[in-house]
């Protein structure tokens, strides 16, 4: 199901100085790597500009998708680390940044979404073309990249704990023959979170250059300097201080579980991108990207022990006292990725087809260190904490084994038009990939395919079939030593896609995936990964989006989502419901625009999100009879978003509150036997000035 919304700047046409989208966003580049419409994509793809990211009052990738049909947000709860999101079933959806993949790991902190033109969410499985690609889907960040048209923004954000923030967006020519252009994305942020003792800091330089020599050489340098800071990093408490808490004892949402002298994630990531298009004739065009990333990770944290798999964690008779254990991490992450491609376009009888031949391959490598413990570190009491540094034992690091990935894919695609009547995709890859963890090394071969027919008898609507698959190389080895295997999964989807004019669109799409070697958390040990047999997902997911421009724009979405494990090595995991999945979600947001002068317009935006009940029947595997089950259950929730601003000339003020009610929420309950609290009522203002 797609998610769409109003277009982008490029999509639509519109230069940075514009400040105006004027249409409904209509095609996408991820679900094909051609620019190709929406209505003609045989899956799901979903569009999320950076106008409706602002409108949202978003401070993070995760919340940008918070509307997005058969996506799961913020599964873990409030963390300023990293970004969580899963799709169609609990499926982690894997991080690709500009078509290119990013490290699945503590070592790549969130994305900055100031720097973003656009997010594209490709449902269901996607290797053919990517590769590496979870069975739930890929969230595809684009970066902004420089105009040749002049224009910039200058803006200023302060709101909710204590957050002050700057940005700068410029772009334009850099000389008079217009065949140079550059672009800078600045932001400096100095903030605080829900948690005590928090922060949220941050700083971002994106520089960039373009060169076009003439209408057929299109080429782009693009860098990247990115530093974080953040601390409260452990969002979980117990769940007998939290869901399962008697009348009066719930903890408070901002309880910090550790010691501030030893709170920290600190990362800081360098990357340079490659970007090559070069036309030969109308017919024949060749595409590369080319991406180096580096990333160092420092994370000191201590946490609460909720892993004992007993039926209570507190360890007093009072339960008010837990114990806690000492987590601290040194980490580096490099890695390189490069796609090169030729597209073909050419005609046979009555078809058109645009063929897509590629080559891609991937590199990264992940150094680690880990210091873990719980002698020495103190207890703590959740209702009246005292804090020490003598609770702080000194950390001893282990070197962890060296882990090294490797990726060669080679893919082809057809896509390939009959008059105006239907639609055929066809694609194929083939991988070879390669892990190395220490001195164990194993080669992992696999062949994907991918097919899906649209048919466009009546204008507007286009009904479709499709079936993908994936394949997904899962590096480094489990709290025993034990290798993770490849994650596999196959979809069908069958749906519905209308566009009766250009603002627009109503989608519908049924889906079935069946998913193997899944990752989850160990229900006995939470520092430890483990992989489950079989998962089988299935679901309904309907949106429909209508903008007038300069008047008002609308976007309704609802997912059903049914997700059970299948065959696994534990009985009791069979046939039970994936951990933080809801059965049901719905969202819907409206932004209206009322004119106050020739110059002048107020703004007003709202939003409405509801994630329904999720239960996690691995919750007390060891507290029960064997051959029965006790299912946790995560209480829904329903959130108000709001927006109210005014556009006069070339200057926005705006004010952007998220959770507008105070909801006290939990986003998930695990088998941590820990739920992580959802996020709290975060307003923001922001005074823009666009040239």
């Amino acid at each position: 199901m797609m998610l769409v919304g109003s277009a982008d700047a490029q999509s639509a046409g519109a230069s940075l100085d514009s400040g105006e989208i004027t249409v409904t966003a209509t095609r996408a580049t991820t679900a094909t790597k051609t620019d190709t419409a929406i209505v003609d994509i045989p899956q799901s793809i979903g569009v999320v500009s950076a106008t409706q990211i602002a409108a949202r009052g978003a401070i993070g990738l995760q919340e940008a998708l918070r509307y997005s049909a058969g996506i799961r947000t913020e599964p873990n709860g409030n963390d300023y680390r990293f970004d969580y999101v899963t799709a169609r079933g609990g499926f982690n959806a894997a991080r690709f940044v500009d078509g290119m993949r990013t490290p699945d790991s503590s070592y790549l902190p969130r994305t900055e979404i100031y720097n973003l033109e656009r997010v594209e969410v490709l449902r269901g499985p996607s290797s053919v073309l990517y590769g590496q690609g979870a069975a739930g889907g890929i969230v595809n960040s684009i970066t902004k990249r420089p105009d040749f048209v002049s224009g910039g923004e200058l803006g200023v954000q302060y709101g909710s704990f204590d957050r002050k923030q700057l940005q700068a967006d410029i772009t334009g020519a850099l000389n008079q023959g217009g065949t140079v252009a550059g672009r800078i994305v600045a932001l400096y942020r100095d903030a605080g979170n829900q948690v005590d003792f928090g922060k949220d800091d941050r700083i971002t330089i994106a520089p960039s250059l373009r060169f076009r020599p003439d209408d057929r050489t299109d080429i782009t340098l693009q860098g990247l300097y990115q530093r974080d800071h953040a601390a409260s990093v452990n969002s979980f408490l117990p769940v007998q201080g939290t869901v399962l808490a008697p009348e009066g004892r719930r903890l408070r949402r901002s309880v910090y579980t550790g010691e501030p002298s030893h709170n920290f994630y600190k990362s800081e990531q360098y990357s340079a991108s490659l970007f090559v298009t070069h036309r030969f004739s109308d017919a024949l065009s060749f595409n590369s990207s080319v991406r180096y990333m580096r990333s160092n990770a420092q994370s000191d944290e201590i946490g609460p022990a909720v892993y004992s798999g007993l039926p209570n964690n507190f360890i007093d008779p009072d339960n008010r006292v837990i114990a806690r254990y000492l987590y601290d991490l040194r980490g580096r992450a490099r890695m390189l990725t490069a796609d090169n491609s030729l597209r073909a376009s050419f005609s046979t009888g009555p078809f058109s087809h645009k063929v897509l031949a590629g080559v891609d391959y991937l590199r990264s490598r992940l150094l680690t260190h880990i210091a873990t413990t719980e002698d020495g570190v103190g207890p703590l009491d959740l209702y009246a904490p005292v804090y020490s540094a003598a609770n702080v034992p000194v950390p001893i690091f282990d070197e962890q084994p060296h882990a090294t990935d490797t990726q060669l894919g080679f893919y082809l695609q057809d896509q390939i038009d009959w008059q105006d009547t239907a639609t055929l995709l066809l694609g194929v890859r083939r991988d070879r990939a390669v892990s190395k963890v220490g001195n164990d090394r194993q080669v992992d071969r696999a062949t994907t395919f991918r097919a899906g027919l649209v048919l466009h008898r009546v204008k507007g609507l286009a009904p479709y079939v499709s079936y993908s698959e994936s394949f997904l190389p899962t590096i480094g080895l489990d709290f025993y030593g034990k290798r993770f295997v490849p994650q596999l999964g196959q979809q069908y989807e069958a749906g519905v896609k209308w566009q009766p004019d250009a603002n627009t669109l109503v989608a519908a799409a049924a889906f079935s995936i069946l998913g193997t070697n899944r990752l989850e958390t160990d229900p006995t040990n939470g520092l430890n990964q483990i992989q489950q047999g079989k998962v089988r997902s299935r679901g309904l997911e309907v949106e429909a989006t209508r903008t007038v421009p300069r008047d008002y724009s609308i976007t309704l979405s609802y997912t059903y989502t049914h997700a059970r494990t299948g065959r696994s090595a534990d009985s009791l995991g069979e046939r039970l419901p994936i951990s933080s999945v809801p059965t049901h979600q719905a969202s819907v947001f409206g932004e209206k625009t009322i004119p106050l002068a020739e110059t002048a317009a107020l703004r007003i935006g709202a939003g409405v999100r509801y994630v329904g009940p999720s239960s996690d029947a691995a919750a007390f595997y060891d507290l029960v009879p064997e051959g029965a089950v006790e299912r946790l259950r995560t209480p829904g929730f329903t959130l108000v978003d709001a927006l109210v601003a005014i556009d006069w000339d070339r200057w926005t003020l705006s004010v952007n509150a998220t959770n507008l009610f105070e909801k006290f929420y939990y986003a998930s309950c695990s088998p941590r036997q820990a739920c992580g609290l959802g996020y709290a009522r975060n307003v923001t203002g922001t005074l823009s000035y666009r040239f």
